[in-house]
């Protein structure tokens, strides 16, 4: 037997955690933890399971050609040469009718790699062979990329944290951020039970009490989802009407912040944003929001750290702007063992080659929320092509973006698709060619971690099972047919490309990367804008003014929204009352492995929901009920359960949609319910404080037809 270095790649919150894979007679047997990562750097299920997801019975495993209607299911099994020539073919066809821009990129980073990325692949491939249209923003964390630029300029993606600087804080507070589940770094869970071992305080605000909150927290705020910024506003109402804010300091790092006070403190003629006031939006007793403030206030360094979670919302905008307000406000911003409030994992990473998408000035792009909305709609509806064809690599399009029957109709609306997929997913029911891909296990990769100043290695470990293939491989082999394979491969093998990544990188030692999988760089405790906070005048942002912009006109100008962050409350709906969320799974990546009726699916899955939310309804523990909106609606088992708020339920995201013949879902697919209006300005998406109603009891048993 022998093991060798593996990493997960999946893009999960770790992307890139040091493995090992047992390997005996050519086949693998488990995956270990890589004891190079050290005691914090550590993987989770996800990367454990990577032999049973590799080995899975229904993982495909020969190209498929569609038979029978989209989403019927029903393909025939092709050889490599007929389902390339006929991708050729159609994608000639289409440019040749519809010009270059019909084709959309539609892919994401269901693998990330510095090689095997499948965002960058397909983006590459369709660029070398006529062109495209892509997406802009990003479903994670659209909202908050979108605003971070105006607060700190192109020094954004260096205001985040690393994990080990935990060890300097006084208090740790988690805003929307389960980490021990969603991990947003693989040294992230560790790093924070160790600091709960040392007696920091570790504060999760959050309307479900998670696994974070029973196991690493040390206070818990429950707060209703989508209300963060209200209560990020009382916050600062305590810090300011108490005179606990030094806005000397504050002044020579920020502006703007003079402003946000007169108007949080209502001296601009507005609402005071009082606790009181936050109390009936957000669910949290006025006393308790004060309590908070002032243990915030008290607590030096104190590292905030918000989740994704709380910019999924509408106006979710509002809340990174906030939480660099509230750093700034209790001087925690660029202190080591503080934090600006930014998104933790902006933060350079190693040196190291890449696959570059080749993209062109000018590129047409669509926002990615809207992609159903630009195939329907078109340049009828203002989007700059219309589409005929979508190229899918590394994403379950139809089930994971807003609103899956408008996504259903949109993949009606198209002349051909094609994707990459392990496994039959419900977007590759709706395609016209599925092609196997190569698993985790099968191709060499350097990773690049979500968090940390690391870098992974590891080989192609297994053999591919069946004839499945890497994206890489399937792009060559298509460039050629295209006539544009030097330009795709660059006269490369994958393997020659991973030679030139490390050429290119700052690896001393190949050889050894090689064998241990990991290199680490000297410096692991790195503090975002620490340079600019202790001397702002000798390190000054790029910025309009130099420095952070609390008030930015910018914004204002260019989205059309107040230049001040703020509360903006969209209104009661009186049809749903109840406030839904649609957390992660810890045990699974997205929608990967979320077949229902596979035995590596979802174990088990319902909608949590507070006891007096359902007594109102008349719904009993285990009871079968509807969760409805204008957008579709969902049949699901209840678990009936304190650790929620009331008015709030959660379905957890991922689940494989299965409509009946009324067009309801019976697997609990959670996006039949999220639609692709959008956060804002960004129109990122909206995936949780979703109005939604309960109602118990199914409407007959339902025959599946997709």
């Amino acid at each position: 037997m022998k093991s060798v270095p593996v990493f997960c790649g999946k893009d999960c919150g770790g992307g890139a955690c040091p493995l090992l894979l047992e390997i005996e007679g050519g086949r693998g047997l488990r995956v270990l933890a890589n004891p190079a990562g050290g005691h914090f750097i550590k993987a989770c299920r996800r990367g454990f399971d990577l032999v049973k997801e590799h080995y899975a019975p229904d993982r495909l495993t020969k190209p498929l050609i569609r038979t029978g209607p989209r989403g019927s299911g029903l393909f025939r099994e092709a050889g490599w040469v007929e389902a390339l020539a006929l991708i050729a073919a159609r994608l000639g066809d289409i440019r040749a009718k519809h010009g270059a821009a019909s084709v959309l990129s539609l892919a994401s980073s269901g693998c990330v790699g510095a090689l095997h990325g499948s965002q960058a692949l397909t983006k590459r491939f369709l660029n070398v062979t006529g062109g495209c249209t892509v997406f802009s923003g990003n479903y994670s964390k659209g909202a908050a990329q979108a605003v971070l630029p105006y607060l700190f300029g192109s020094r954004w993606n260096e205001s985040g944290t690393d994990a080990a600087t935990m060890k300097s804080s006084a208090m740790i507070i988690l805003w929307g951020a389960n980490l021990l589940d969603t991990r947003l770094g693989s040294e992230m869970p560790r790093r924070l039970l160790e600091a709960k071992q040392r007696g920091v305080p570790i504060i999760a605000i959050d309307p479900r009490r998670t696994t974070t909150v029973k196991h690493a927290a040390t206070w818990w705020i429950p707060c209703r989802p989508g209300t963060d910024a209200a209560l990020m506003l009382a916050v600062l109402h305590v810090l300011l009407s108490e005179s606990l804010v030094d806005l000397t300091r504050i002044g020579a790092i920020a502006t703007g912040f003079d402003s946000l006070a007169r108007s949080v403190l209502g001296q601009d003629g507005g609402t005071p944003r009082t606790p009181e006031w936050a109390e009936t939006i957000c669910g949290v007793p006025a006393a308790e929001i004060r309590r908070f403030a002032h243990a915030y206030a008290a607590a030096h360094p104190a590292m905030l750290i918000p989740g994704f979670s709380i910019q999924r919302v509408s106006a979710g905008e509002e809340t990174y702007r906030l939480t660099a307000a509230l750093q700034l406000a209790t001087g925690n911003f660029g202190a080591r063992g503080g934090s600006t409030g930014s998104l933790n994992n902006s933060l350079p990473t190693l040196r190291v080659g890449t696959m570059s998408a080749m993209m062109s000035p000018g590129q047409p792009s669509i926002p990615v929320l809207r992609w159903p909305d630009a195939i329907l709609q078109g340049t009828s509806g203002g989007y700059p092509t219309d589409i005929h064809a979508v190229y899918l690599a590394g994403g379950n399009f139809l089930n994971q973006g807003g609103g899956v029957r408008k996504s259903m109709a949109a993949f009606e609306a198209l002349d051909f698709a094609v994707c990459h997929e392990l496994f039959l997913t419900p977007t590759a029911r709706h395609c016209d060619v599925v092609l196997p891909a190569a698993s985790p296990l099968e191709k060499e990769d350097i990773g690049i971690p979500w968090l940390g100043n690391y870098l992974l290695y590891k080989p192609a470990a297994l053999p591919p099972v069946g004839s499945a293939r890497s994206d890489y491989d399937i792009y060559c082999d298509l460039s050629n047919l295209m006539g544009a394979g030097s330009e795709f491969c660059g006269g490369r093998s994958a393997a020659q490309w991973i030679d030139a990544f490390l050429a290119a990188s700052e690896v001393p030692d190949h050889e050894e990367f090689r064998r241990t999988g990991i290199y680490l760089a000297a410096e692991q405790e790195r503090v975002g804008l620490e340079d600019f906070a202790s001397d702002p005048t000798g390190h000054p942002l790029d910025t309009p003014s130099g420095k952070v912009e609390i008030e930015s006109e910018s914004y204002a100008r260019v989205t059309g929204f107040p230049a001040l962050p703020g509360w903006r409350d969209r209104g009661a709906d009186a049809r749903h009352p109840l406030s839904l969320i649609t957390p992660k799974r810890a045990e699974k990546t997205h929608s990967q492995l979320g077949d229902r009726s596979s035995p590596l699916g979802p174990a088990d899955h319902a909608l949590h929901m507070h006891p007096a939310d359902a007594a109102r309804r008349g719904i009993g523990p285990g009871d079968e009920a509807r969760i409805f909106n204008q957008n579709g609606v969902v049949h699901i088992r209840v678990t009936i359960t304190e650790d929620i708020m009331p008015g709030v339920v959660s379905l957890h995201e991922g689940v494989w949609v299965q409509l009946d013949e009324n067009g309801e879902d019976r697997a609990g697919s959670a996006n039949m319910l999220t639609d692709t209006e959008g956060t804002g300005p960004e129109r990122a998406c909206i995936m949780h404080a979703l109005p939604v109603e309960v109602a118990r009891g199914f409407s007959g048993p339902g025959t599946i037809v997709t």
